[in-house]
């Protein structure tokens, strides 16, 4: 008679417990393929609808940000009251059906509102995630268990850029979002059958109040750790860099080497997918081993890592061969990506369970503000800045108006214009990654007063 599996806590097995590990990865990686998808697709969607760079990087960046951010907060609060496992299945059919709806867009505001309804379901499914696995994972495994769960990042990535530019390549963008989109509802079923009723605090050393803290009070508590101050600061950095080059990567490839959109689609999973997936898991990984000898490791890891990637993206964007680029680039994003399960497992460890969907909540409000609102649209200003300086066709035009829809004359001089303006956003918003690894340092040393 074989031993029974071992538990973590009465009523759930280990088994049961990376089964629903298993659930989550899936649908964070389908939040974002089809969050990625958009980044691909956007230089045919740019043609068509007549778009500038500024409203491209308005559309991946502020349009997702804002509200992605700010409705994370309200629907953590309901996974501390309520199921957490209905609560995310909700929130996949909705952000799923909307992916679906950008395939009928026919103006940018169709297109703009779709986006964002996405933002809107994805918001909900991150904080009641962490708070899930932080009770189904004892301390010493969270920051493994919040890398795999992580993993869904650049596995989702890899997947909606492939997938993205190899459908819209077959039959036009809108088709990758109608294919995309639906994905999403066979896993609905999977979080509501293979996800366990958890119950909360499970690794908690003091009994678990039954009534959660009131949000002023994870924000009080939270706004008073300094360690939470330089993470969420060096995170909220990190994310303005690694958000602007994953949404412009593919018009980059495109413009300064030429590429066709199947073929952007596999170099940028390969950057965005493979290379994060590497550094998401070493992070998690790398933390844990490191961090039971001494708990700085957590911020000191995260901060070097970002002094190696500056100079990869750096001279990645700057070079003019493709393979260089596409080898310097997957450094650079492996460095960037080993911040997340570090810093997760942090700010979970500042809280009891009853603040921890809140507390995730309050860090992706700040990083995704800050990240996703103000990344996509720096590099897609100085693009547009650089590019009609460095347009070299017909002055009384200009570049937007010449290069809307160039004649045959002009085709070189727009290209031209184009891959410089789009090589210098990448350039000036690498270099952001030098002030991130200041605060992951001090975020460091912050921990060994505190912890």
């Amino acid at each position: 008679m074989s031993p029974a599996p071992p538990i973590y806590a009465t009523g759930i097995t280990t088994r049961q417990a990376g089964l629903a590990l298993a659930v989550l990865l899936l649908t964070y990686m389908m939040s974002y393929i089809d969050r990625t998808a958009l980044g691909v697709l956007q230089e045919p969607i740019k043609h068509e609808l007549g778009l500038s760079d500024w409203q491209l990087g308005l559309l991946s960046g502020p349009v997702f940000a804002i509200l992605y951010s700010t409705m994370s907060l309200p629907v953590a609060r309901l996974a501390e009251h309520h199921s957490r496992s209905r609560i995310i299945a909700a929130c996949l059919f909705f952000w799923s059906l909307m992916t679906l709806l950008c395939g009928l867009a026919q103006t940018y505001a169709h297109l703009l509102i779709a986006r964002v309804g996405v933002s809107i379901g994805e918001a909900g499914g991150n904080p009641a995630s962490h708070s899930l696995i932080a009770d189904l994972f004892p301390p010493e495994r969270r920051g493994r268990a919040l890398a795999i769960y992580t993993f869904g990042v650049p596995v989702g990535a890899f997947l909606g850029a492939a997938l993205a530019g190899w459908l819209a390549h077959l039959w036009g963008w809108r088709a990758a979002f109608l294919v995309l989109g639906p994905l999403g509802f066979v896993l609905v079923g999977l979080v509501l059958l293979l996800i366990p009723h958890v119950p909360r605090g499970r690794f908690d050393p003091t009994p678990l109040d039954t009534r959660p803290p009131g949000t002023l009070t994870v924000l009080r508590l939270l706004a008073g750790n300094a360690a939470f101050r330089q993470f969420a600061a060096g995170a909220s950095l990190v994310v303005l860099v690694g958000y602007g080059v994953a949404a412009f990567l593919p018009s980059f490839l495109i413009r300064a080497h030429g590429l066709e959109i199947g073929q952007v689609g596999l170099i940028a999973g390969l950057v965005n997918g493979a290379a994060a997936g590497i550094g998401t898991l070493f992070g998690g990984f790398a933390a844990d081993r490191y961090g039971r000898r001494d708990v700085r490791t957590y911020g000191w890891i995260p901060a070097a890592m970002m002094l190696a990637a500056t100079p990869c993206f750096v001279l990645g964007f700057a070079t003019g061969g493709l393979l260089p680029a596409t080898i310097l680039l997957m450094a650079g994003t492996a460095c960037i990506y080993t911040y997340i399960a570090p810093t997760f497992a942090q700010v979970h460890a500042m809280v009891d369970a009853r603040m921890r969907a809140t507390a995730a909540s309050v860090l992706f409000l700040i990083i995704n503000l800050v990240g996703l609102g103000f990344g996509p649209p720096l590099i897609g200003l100085v693009s547009d800045r650089v590019s009609a300086a460095a347009f070299d066709g017909d002055p009384r035009q200009g570049f937007a108006v010449a290069c809307h829809e160039p004649a045959a004359a002009l085709a070189t001089a727009c290209q031209a214009a184009s891959a410089t303006g789009i090589r210098a956003g990448m350039v000036a918003i690498s270099l952001i990654l030098l002030w991130s690894a200041i605060h992951l340092y001090l975020a460091g040393r912050r921990l060994a007063r505190t912890g």
